[in-house]
């Protein structure tokens, strides 16, 4: 690792953690089924493999932590930042939609801008790997691990 990254990678790893702990917490408290897998099971997963990058990136960076009082910290850059803010902030608006629209009517359109958003200018080829992409996921989980995606439920 650079001694220049030493610092933030330890923040980093510390605030993988952090969130991990709290999606975990927020995971259990999803709906339970009778059958199959809840809708709460794959959180649980994700947030103990973030858990496990946090606690790794940490471990990583331990035995440079003394040497890191006359680390020269860099400029933050703004640009990727609010790019990052804005990609956040649209997930969050996807998941709160997500109990009104539905996850068949919500999903391409997300997919779609995470396509456009990252560079991907070709619009046709980003409609169908949308609309497939959603196709095979609602497949998965709804038919094959029995998982209630939300549907479109406005009216």
């Amino acid at each position: 690792m650079k001694k220049e990254t030493r610092l933030a990678d330890f923040v980093m790893g510390g605030l993988f953690m952090a969130l991990a702990v709290v999606w975990f917490v927020q995971a259990n408290q999803m709906m339970k089924v009778e059958r199959g897998i809840g809708p709460g099971e794959y959180p649980k997963i994700i947030a103990i493999g973030l858990f496990i990058v946090g606690f790794l990136q940490i471990a990583m960076n331990i035995s440079g932590i003394k040497g890191l009082r006359g680390l020269k910290i860099k400029v933050v850059d703004w640009k990727g930042l609010r790019r990052l803010a804005v990609y956040v902030a649209v997930t969050f608006v996807y998941v709160r939609l997500m109990n009104y629209l539905g996850f068949i009517l919500l999903t391409p359109l997300y997919i779609f801008f995470a396509c456009w958003f990252f560079g991907y200018r070709k619009h046709i080829i980003n409609i169908i790997v949308s609309i497939t992409t959603t196709a095979v996921i609602h497949l998965v989980f709804r038919v094959i691990f029995m998982v209630v995606l939300p549907e479109f439920r406005l009216f």
